[in-house]
């Protein structure tokens, strides 16, 4: 467990780079990360590089013994390049080029700026691998940030008609699939398939794309698998002239969701993990849950300890600013990525700078670069930190319950969102909320994934599975799993087309329904009553009929009053739920304690709103964080005595933290 900073030598006077380095050792930061818009400053003029500058960076920090996250710099082209080569741009969705001055304006099918990336990439990992400051590597930065995955240039059209001929084989078969009889779209060749640009239909049809929905799920997958190789062409080149581990700083679904990145297959060629950690900021204020949620996300893509490379450490924003963090929550927050699985987490950025788009986003130090009260806490951090340390390794915590996440399915559900107000992440976070209250670690895994470790898998509007996913899910049930479905799961193929069959699909056997008929709760809401209690729904309403399954929750109102709102069926060793509605806040926590208590899970002491209970383990020791996200202070129950690390105080029978607190409490 450590902490570092994001830093930027290139900004500031080499004199001044003493005192940083001296500030930084004082406050315990091991680590910086540098150099992921630095092209410009590699290669000045095409063909002429300089290194001299880098060289003196990192003998700079190995001599003040703090290690050195290196970025390849693709994420900033320089301007030469562009004007020479106005091919890497990238075209948006209605087919105008993006322009150069801000960054991630390039296409990632440019044969051209691939080439310059791995060319300069090689130059640098030949340079640097050996380098005794170099700990790791990150590959460009932010991948996909601001919708930049998908490409609608002439080039991504090749390329996408490329990718189809080898998925489909012959004009016929995508035509078949994607049933371009509808509205007389059939092709007549490969060449003559579009890219989904803007049609007609575009931003007049209240949100909807109006593209052909299989083409739709095509061109987001052809465009992840884009970036992905994209990325491992830059790692394969590191590999070739370093031993060290090369990652990627993603963006998860709290505030910066939806690159359009499978996060799950990107990460197959990443060493671990890492992501960009803004809490409030310009563009949104988000939750602990959400947070924690995310967290959890990143814990899940390796199932291993992960980084925050960038962690918010002041009032952020580009034209203006979040509020400035309270005291004790650049702290809080640390611990919260700890205790949810990192074992390493870098404050953005060091100091603010006094020019460019970012002259609003502080740092740890504000802009006269003198010690202010977020360093002292930040210092604290460290201090905690190294001292953790010493008993400590890596930390993670082991769940018992699981949330299927689809990329799949979430760009199927973008594409049709079924009824007003659905999303699919947010719809995931309602699941994992309960959990989080109660102080219940979460993974997420894919359709694919083994699901032997847990007790309880959460399936949230699965919406398509292939056979070998859908095999996967039943044997799980027919080994004595549990499983929970809901509505919008099962309902269709992998082309993203409905399937023939009466609703839920493909888990029709496997949930012991059948459902004949639905209610969009659109511009309405409907009660039921269950295991949950009283529950309220206002996204949708599956009328359930149960086939081989017992009812256990009916609605309470309209036409279908009566009818079963959620079900149990065994089958094989196990137990499916079908959960036919949404339900408010209340109700879902209600039925996620009731399913722990049928699967005999253990559930911690005392539940408080506003406080995270995280029980973790490096493999050796057992540690409970509980941390106040509250603006007040709290007493939380204990069940027994334990020692707080960091006041080394025995906690009997309760434990009393302030706001924005944490206690870390040895369990062993």
């Amino acid at each position: 467990m450590r902490i570092g900073v994001d830093y930027y030598p290139e900004h500031w006077e080499k004199e001044r780079w003493k005192i940083d380095a001296e500030m930084m050792v004082k406050a315990n930061i091991k680590v910086v990360r540098i150099g992921e818009f630095a092209w410009s400053l590699y290669e000045p003029e095409e063909n002429r590089l300089q290194f001299r500058w880098m060289d003196e960076i990192l003998d700079f920090f190995h001599e003040h013994n703090i290690s050195v996250v290196l970025c390849t710099p693709s994420a900033t082209p320089p301007k030469w390049m562009t004007d020479k080569y106005p091919d890497i741009y990238q075209d948006d969705i209605h087919g105008n080029p993006k322009i150069f001055g801000t960054r991630k304006h390039y296409c990632f099918n440019s044969e051209t700026y691939r080439n310059f990336t791995s060319s300069l990439v090689e130059k640098i990992a030949k340079r640097y691998g050996q380098h005794p400051a170099v700990e790791a590597w990150q590959i460009d930065n932010e991948l996909g940030w601001a919708n930049t995955t998908r490409c609608y240039c002439e080039k991504c059209r090749k390329e996408f008609q490329h990718w189809l001929k080898t998925k489909y084989g012959t004009i016929e078969e995508l035509n078949k699939v994607y049933g371009t009889v509808f509205w007389s779209q059939i092709y007549n060749s490969f060449e003559q398939v579009i890219i989904p640009k803007a049609g007609a239909c575009y931003d007049t049809c209240h949100d909807t794309q109006g593209q052909n929905p299989s083409l739709l799920l095509d061109y987001y997958r052809f465009s992840s698998d884009s970036v992905i190789r994209f990325a491992k062409e830059s790692t394969d080149v590191i590999k070739k002239f370093s031993d060290k581990p090369v990652t990627s700083n993603f963006l998860d679904a709290a505030v910066n969701s939806g690159t359009g990145i499978d996060y799950f297959k990107l990460s197959e060629n990443l060493d671990f993990v890492s992501w960009d950690n803004y809490i409030e900021f310009q563009w949104g204020i988000a939750e602990a849950a959400a947070v924690s949620r995310d967290h959890a996300l990143l814990r899940s893509y390796k199932k291993q300890p992960f980084w925050v490379m960038e962690q918010q450490s002041g009032p952020c924003g580009w034209s203006k600013m979040g509020p400035a963090p309270t005291p004790g929550k650049l702290r809080l927050w640390t611990y919260q990525a700890v205790a949810n699985g990192a074992d390493t987490v870098v404050y953005f950025r060091w100091r603010a700078c006094s020019f460019g788009t970012e002259q609003y986003w502080h740092g740890i130090l504000n802009h006269d670069g003198k010690p202010n009260r977020r360093y002292d806490e930040i210092a604290q951090v460290g201090a905690e930190m190294e001292q953790l340390s010493e008993s400590l390794g890596a930390l993670k915590p082991t769940a018992k319950i699981a949330i299927i996440k689809s990329f799949d399915s979430e760009w199927s559900h973008s594409i049709h969102k079924h009824v007003e107000n659905f999303q699919y992440d947010q719809f995931l976070l309602s699941f994992y909320k309960p959990f989080y209250n109660m102080g219940m670690p979460v993974d997420f895994v894919t359709p694919y994934d083994d699901f032997s470790e847990y007790s309880l898998v959460i399936a949230p509007a699965l919406l398509m599975v292939n056979e070998q996913e859908k095999n996967n899910l039943e044997n799980y049930a027919n080994q004595g799993g549990t499983l929970l479905l809901t509505f919008r799961s099962g309902v269709k193929d992998k082309n993203n087309n409905m399937l023939k069959e009466t609703v839920p699909g493909v888990f029709s056997e496997l949930a012991g329904v059948q459902v004949q008929e639905y209610d969009p709760q659109f511009q309405k809401e409907t009660s039921s009553s269950g295991v949950y209690g009283k529950g309220l729904s206002n996204l949708w309403c599956d009328i359930i009929e149960p086939v081989t399954a017992k009812t256990l929750g009916v609605y309470t109102q309209d036409y279908y009053a009566g009818k079963s709102s959620l079900t149990v069926n065994h089958f094989g060793k196990g137990d499916v739920y079908y959960l036919g509605c949404d339900l408010d806040d209340s109700a879902l926590r209600q039925f996620m304690k009731y399913l722990c208590s049928q699967l005999k899970l253990t559930v911690p002491l005392c539940s408080i709103d506003g406080v995270e209970q995280v029980e973790t383990t490096d493999g050796k020791h057992r540690v409970l964080f509980v941390m106040n996200h509250n603006p007040y202070p709290v007493i939380v129950p204990l069940n027994h005595t334990f020692e707080n690390m960091l006041t080394h105080n025995q906690e009997q029978g309760t434990v009393s933290i302030a706001a924005n607190d944490v206690a870390v409490l040895n369990l062993d």
